[in-house]
């Protein structure tokens, strides 16, 4: 893709239409590095039901009308929450929609109120890891790992 996608992309909250496709964007870079779990399964078969019902938000990236990655935040108590669900498809990796994304969950955090925003990711995603470090996030302590495929824990004060 030959363009600047960040100047294209509009970040939208998720509707019910969207749910195929907020699954197969993350269920494809689930599946690259990993293995789907049944926590991966209840959340995408039912994203209104498990996310946000229970007070999270869905947001998603639009470029021409087309989705093309996602990213959510699940809540964990009313001053934090996980940043959770976030991909973007291969073609329009590397044109900075990840960051408009991260952008829009923080943004949304601090609306909230939040102390802090959570995220579980594995040392294989090297490009995810990058982003996070340059959007503020800090390495702690991994503990109660939700996901098997977690191997670092990440935290952003707000």
């Amino acid at each position: 893709m030959n363009l600047s996608a960040e100047n294209k992309v509009k970040i939208i909250t998720y509707r019910e239409e969207f749910k195929e496709i907020f699954r197969n964007i993350n269920y494809e870079w689930i599946e690259k590095y990993f293995e789907v779990t049944e926590l991966d399964k209840k959340a995408f078969n039912n994203p209104q039901q498990e996310i946000i019902d229970k007070g999270g938000f869905i947001f998603l990236a639009q470029y021409e009308n087309q989705i093309v990655g996602s990213v959510a935040l699940e809540k964990i108590t009313d001053q934090q929450y996980a940043l959770t669900r976030m991909g973007v498809n291969p073609g329009y990796q590397e044109q900075k929609i990840g960051q408009s994304l991260i952008e829009k969950a923080i943004e949304k955090s601090k609306e909230l109120g939040l102390n802090s925003i959570i995220l579980y990711t594995n040392q294989k995603l090297i490009n995810a890891l990058n982003l996070y470090f340059k959007n503020g996030f800090k390495v702690v302590p991994l503990d109660d790992v939700p996901y098997i495929r977690a191997t670092i824990k990440m935290e952003l004060a707000l």
